[in-house]
């Protein structure tokens, strides 16, 4: 038996200051997503989020 289990996805871009950051951090802190894994995908050579998030 196979069953289909879909996982939500959600994708936030933007520019550079655009308030991503701000808003991924606001969104982590609320209790319907306290088991919500978040990805931070940075290809610059300078890492600029990694420790705001």
């Amino acid at each position: 038996m196979t069953t289909d289990i879909k996982t939500p996805v959600s994708i936030i871009t933007g520019f550079l200051g655009s308030g991503k950051t701000t808003l991924i951090n606001h969104l982590i802190q609320l209790p319907v997503l306290a088991n919500s894994i978040v990805l931070v995908n940075e290809f610059g050579e300078i890492s600029i989020d990694s420790d705001l998030i």
